[in-house]
């Protein structure tokens, strides 16, 4: 048996403003939008971003099937990669988007990265590619 890897499916609390966020703010395409399921398709680049809202999924999948939709849980993120971590950062900030933790660097993986929260709490990782002056994690 064989599995690819085909697109992440994002179960939202708030499907306009999380949708909003998701264009607006961090420039994604929708390449397919239903307000009346409240359901969207988002790419950038190759990745594909679904959003459901949370009260439709329960509609779609069945009210026997056992969700668990909690609040802020950090068990996976988002990645996007950016030019500049300080300067998106600086961006995200000014559109009252929560910094979770400023840009560190981590010299090893030759990244540097930051979190941030969507509107919904959702973790994202914002990440710069590329050889890191410093040997510190923190910055």
């Amino acid at each position: 048996m064989e599995f690819e890897f085909s697109y992440t499916h994002l179960f939202v609390k708030d499907y306009k403003t999380s949708l909003d966020f998701y264009n607006n703010v961090l420039g994604l395409e929708t390449t397919s939008d239903s307000e009346i399921d409240e359901y969207a398709e988002l790419t950038t680049g190759d990745v594909q971003l679904i959003l459901l809202s949370q009260n439709k999924a329960v509609g779609h999948f069945g009210s026997s099937t056992d969700f668990a939709f909690e609040e802020r849980s950090d068990a996976i993120a988002l990645s996007f990669r950016v030019k500049d971590v300080d300067e998106a950062c600086e961006y995200l900030k000014g559109k009252n988007v929560e910094v979770v933790s400023p840009p560190c660097n981590f010299a090893d993986l030759g990244i540097k990265a930051a979190l941030v929260r969507d509107p919904d709490g959702n973790l994202l990782e914002i990440t710069q590619m590329g050889d890191m002056v410093g040997a510190d994690s923190n910055g």
